[in-house]
């Protein structure tokens, strides 16, 4: 994974000549996207998708480790092959209905759809009661602790075509089982959030969030006041540094390198001009290209 400094730059409450906003009552950040409405879909590995989807726990850097959120608590075998989850009771999607292990397994067998592929790892998953579920691997995994993964609402997708996946209607008005669920989006303009009073963990405090779809300079965006969050570029920071209505701060984002290893013990590519002859006539932009996130670059070897 290699870092890249990336600076979000939040407006602060007072001070200045931009609107002040009432503290906690609404939150609007500049969005990089075309605003199509399909940057929920779970191959893009959104950020945004956080706010309306729970994930099985968080994924916490530091030294506590994973920390309980849809999945309530979990145990696992000694070699890491088998996982049983034990979800929290007291979950609904923001229609009203409850969260159950049914959904999960439909999200993970909608992954392992030949019309989806989504990676999001390998196991098979086994209901044992509403709020249980049993996932088994092949090999040793910890992906029940990935803190990316979201879940789906069986009841609401199960018959539509996997073979629509990316352009489902459901990812432009998604229901979650987040803190926060949508209440309006408007094609590359902004999608409208607000505070989900029954959210299991407690009701956010800030009572609306407005994703702007990218359409504007970040930097003008903020010194006009018309967003509170935005995304600028380090060269752009002196000119926010001396304003006191401006806090910066960084964070990394990264990108994946993808290696393909030649098995030399294979009669097949025991000789290395066959290798170097196969490496040659992969189509290295076309792999990078295909990548679901659209944020890795792929290497072979």
């Amino acid at each position: 994974m290699l870092g890249a400094a990336i600076c979000a730059v939040a407006l602060a409450c007072g001070g200045g000549d931009a609107p002040r906003r009432s503290p906690g009552s609404a939150v609007t950040i500049l969005y990089d996207d075309p605003g199509d409405g399909f940057f929920l879909n779970p191959n893009r590995w959104d950020l945004a998708q956080f706010p309306i989807f729970l994930t099985l726990t968080t994924d916490e850097l530091d030294e506590a480790g994973p920390q309980p959120r849809l999945a309530e608590r979990w145990e696992h075998s000694p070699d890491y092959r088998e996982w049983t989850l034990h979800l929290r009771p007291d979950v609904k999607w923001h229609d009203g209905v409850p969260v159950t292990a049914h959904d999960v397994k439909f999200t993970m067998d909608l992954w392992a759809h030949p019309d989806v592929l989504y990676p999001a790892g390998s196991g098979s998953a086994t209901v044992l009661d509403e709020s249980t579920l049993r996932i088994t691997y092949r090999q040793p995994s910890r992906e029940p602790l990935n803190g990316w993964n979201v879940y789906y609402p069986k009841h609401l997708l199960e018959s539509l075509d996997p073979k629509e996946f990316a352009s489902w209607e459901f990812w432009k008005h998604p229901v979650g089982n987040g803190a926060y669920r949508v209440v309006r989006h408007v094609s590359r303009t902004l999608m409208e959030l607000e505070a989900n009073p029954d959210y299991c963990c407690g009701k956010p405090r800030i009572e609306r969030v407005v994703l702007k779809f990218a359409g504007g300079a970040p930097l003008t965006e903020l010194l006009s006041g018309n967003v509170d969050v935005a995304q600028v570029s380090p060269v752009e920071l002196p000119a926010l540094a001396a304003d006191p209505r401006f806090e910066a701060h960084y964070y990394g984002t990264g990108r994946v390198t993808v290696h393909l290893f030649w098995n030399h013990q294979n009669a097949l590519f025991e000789q290395a001009d066959v290798r170097r002859a196969l490496t040659l006539a992969i189509d290295r932009r076309e792999t990078a290209d295909r990548d679901p996130d659209g944020d890795r670059t792929a290497r072979e070897h």
